[in-house]
């Protein structure tokens, strides 16, 4: 565990996990190694800034153990793993932290609110399927900060896979295969700990299949074992079920909304409203006007205030808009010239309209989605 947290490392030895900590020194201005890289077949690197850009301005207090032997380690295997966070506002600085490491293709900044997701559900890409329980973009740190200059994949063996990539194709997280290891690169989640914790539970054992025991004293299970065992599939098991509907209400939400705006599109008024409203927001000292306007708008959409007000209820919502508008123009149905005399009000009394204006207007919005009621069936004696 390279810069990652003690809490987090406390956690996995915990967890039962063979764990050493340190620092490649450009979080911290000190390089210490905790042991030979050779001897280790899992990294995590997890910088969360930097102090030091250069590799001569780091202080090596673990001399006798050195990074040289990372590449024919990764070839030899070993899996690295690193999460390419927002640690400079230099580009020089952020690929500093980071291209140390055998294979790491070049940072440059981006800015990135919408985000795919490798869902390995085609060849070649299926053959990375293990890595699905990282690959979730619901827990991205969005919008993504940093994009990544990966080297073009030879066609077979694949040895290049996008995890993440932004609307115009750049990769946002890939992994690199070389020899018998990979170099699997992440950008910043919500929680890097959270994604940590996953892939050495449930990608680890996939990479290594971990499940062959080697030993009579791996091969026999305890019934303590059995039990702990018996728990956590159980809790595996609902993970994935709530994971499963929780992603199915996403796609039913989104679908939701796009209908939502699809009704509300449709309708003139709504339409209208929308346009005042914005331009209330924008032009402040007859924002009154426009607010007036809307209630005005639904009033003709119904045929007279007390069709509307019967309609949408607000009462004293709509009552309000309307009085205050009146006090403050002279002539609150023709926009304000330059040079008219109007009343000010104050911050509390705008404040008010806004909220009033708001609450008719979803008030309007909900009138749209009721589905009206078929006429009764006539009646014979």
């Amino acid at each position: 565990m390279l810069d990652c947290s003690d809490v987090l490392t406390r956690r996995l030895q915990n967890q039962g996990f063979d764990v050493e900590s340190g620092t490649a020194g450009f979080c911290t201005g000190i390089r210490n190694l905790p042991s030979q890289v050779y001897e280790k077949q899992i990294f995590v690197y997890n910088p969360s800034y930097l102090v030091k850009s250069k590799e001569t301005d780091i202080d090596d207090v673990s001399p006798e153990y050195s990074l040289q032997y990372l590449e024919p380690t990764i070839s030899r295997g070993a899996t690295f793993l690193t999460f390419v966070n927002h640690v400079s506002e230099q580009i020089e600085g952020q690929n500093a932290v980071y291209s140390w490491i055998p294979h790491m293709p070049s940072i440059l900044f981006t800015k990135d609110k919408i985000v795919a997701a490798n869902k390995f559900d085609h060849y070649p890409d299926y053959d990375c399927g293990y890595l699905v329980p990282i690959v979730a973009k619901n827990q991205l740190q969005i919008p993504v900060l940093q994009k990544l200059r990966p080297p073009k994949p030879q066609d077979y063996p694949r040895d290049v896979f996008h995890l993440f990539w932004n609307g115009h194709g750049d990769s946002l997280g890939v992994v690199i295969k070389r020899g018998r290891g990979e170099l699997i690169i992440l950008p910043q989640f919500k929680s890097n700990e959270d994604v940590i914790l996953t892939f050495l539970h449930r990608v680890v054992p996939k990479i290594y299949n971990l499940e062959i025991k080697t030993s009579l004293k791996e091969k026999y299970v305890s019934p303590e074992e059995e039990k702990c065992k018996g728990e956590i599939e159980k809790l595996q098991f609902r993970r994935n079920e709530i994971e499963d509907r929780l992603e199915k209400a996403r796609e039913e939400l989104a679908g939701s909304q796009r209908a939502k705006s699809l009704v509300i599109g449709a309708d003139s008024t709504a339409t209208q409203i929308l346009i005042y409203y914005e331009t209330a927001l924008k032009q402040e000292d007859v924002a009154l006007f426009y607010l007036y306007k809307i209630i005005e708008s639904i009033e003709h959409k119904y045929g007279g205030e007390s069709q509307g007000l019967g309609a949408l209820g607000c009462n004293s919502e709509w009552k309000l808009v309307k009085r205050i508008a009146n006090a403050s123009y002279s002539d609150i149905r023709h926009a304000p010239k330059p040079g008219d005399v109007i009343k000010k009000w104050s911050d509390t009394e705008i404040k008010t309209c806004f909220e009033a204006t708001e609450k008719v207007v979803l008030a309007f919005f909900a009138s749209l989605f009721k589905t009206p009621q078929a006429n009764p069936p006539p009646t014979t004696e």
